[in-house]
């Protein structure tokens, strides 16, 4: 093994000797979660001025372009910082609710939560419209492929 490597290692597991940390300055934990929460808002934002809302805008420009309507905000829902996406498909059925988008501000398993509901072409009996429920936790790297995989959804394609 290389000397670096070797030294690295030596580095890590010294750092998880009992006898040798640092004892920690005790947070109250409803300060140390507040900001924690504070910290994942204000990176939220900034993710989703950036990377979400842009993605976002496009479609609902190349959507008008193709005769569909949609329409995306940033806004807070339940108190979390969201991004959204409504696109409605030709056809919907009246009273229907269109496919729908969210991107959450992060939980506690991964970076981002992603949910779509609303009713869907092709996913019902005879491959009419039917109603969807779907929400995982992803990578902001899975961002664009997710948003994509919503769109082909709520269009049929």
């Amino acid at each position: 093994m290389s000397t670096g490597f070797t030294r690295s290692l030596e580095a890590i597991l010294t750092r998880t000797d009992a006898s040798r940390r640092a004892k920690s300055p005790q947070v109250p934990e409803t300060a140390s979660a507040q900001s924690a929460a504070d910290h994942t808002r204000i990176w939220f934002a900034k993710l989703a001025e950036k990377r979400a809302m842009p993605l976002l805008a496009e479609i609902v420009k190349a959507a008008e372009k193709h005769g569909l309507t949609a329409t995306c905000q940033f806004h807070e829902i339940d108190g979390r910082p969201t991004a959204d996406l409504v696109l409605i498909p030709r056809h919907l059925p009246k009273n229907a609710r269109p496919p729908r988008l969210a991107i959450y501000a992060p939980g506690d398993e991964r970076p981002l939560e992603i949910e779509y509901t609303g009713t869907f072409p092709g996913i019902g009996i005879d491959g009419g419209f039917g109603a969807e429920v779907d929400y995982d936790a992803i990578y902001p790297a899975q961002l664009e492929e997710k948003i994509l995989e919503f769109v082909a959804l709520a269009t049929g394609a």
